[in-house]
């Protein structure tokens, strides 16, 4: 059931993206939006993950495109790479490394001409890929550690601001929550930057 919703929200995303882009520009103009209704952003974001109290970094890559004067659709791609060191050890006792993708709709609270603040979510699904000291992951046991891969699905929920700079560019923070199926939620803070088009 979770697929399906997915796949109906990315089918009607690439299908609206898929739509010429004078139809949009024309339609923008009408409602009063930015005669620029597509943003292409790359961030970069702290995450905690709170079932392994693991901290790390995580790179995307955003693509957004208006729908109306504010509604828009989207889709994220990131890798998200965490580790926890033990002190008493010595030793890093948990390492995630994350590839994970979201369809997004988003809809702006404010809106002026040079600040944007919206809120948004969607389907979201990652690979994980997980070394782990505990004895109670299930996965392959090497030693004393335990390799872990598998995929899950969930919903992102976030919220994000844009500052237009420059002609075409955007600049701005973003805070999000990912909860899935299996495994640790992610919380990230971050900012990113790009440029409308």
């Amino acid at each position: 059931m979770k697929f399906s919703i997915a796949i109906a929200v990315i089918g009607i995303s690439v299908l609206m993206l898929s739509q010429p882009f004078s139809a949009y520009s024309q339609s923008a103009s009408r409602i009063g939006h930015s005669k620029d209704p597509a943003t292409l952003k790359a961030g970069v974001s702290f995450v905690w993950l709170a079932e392994n109290d693991s901290q790390g970094l995580m790179f995307s890559n955003s693509f957004n495109h208006y729908l109306g004067n504010r509604l828009a659709v989207g889709l994220n791609l990131g890798m998200l790479s965490a580790k926890r060191f033990d002190n008493s050890k010595q030793i890093y006792t948990v390492q995630n490394t994350f590839y994970m993708g979201s369809a997004e709709v988003t809809f702006d609270l404010m809106q002026s001409e040079s600040v944007l603040f919206r809120i948004g979510g969607g389907p979201t699904a990652r690979h994980r890929a997980e070394i782990n000291s505990s004895l109670e992951n299930v996965g392959t046991q090497d030693g004393s550690v335990t390799h872990v891969k598998t995929s899950e699905a969930g919903v992102v929920g976030f919220i994000e601001n844009d500052f237009n700079i420059l002609k075409n560019g955007v600049a701005g923070g973003r805070v999000g929550y990912f909860h899935y199926s299996k495994g640790t939620p992610v919380l990230s803070v971050g900012m990113h930057v790009g440029f409308k088009f």
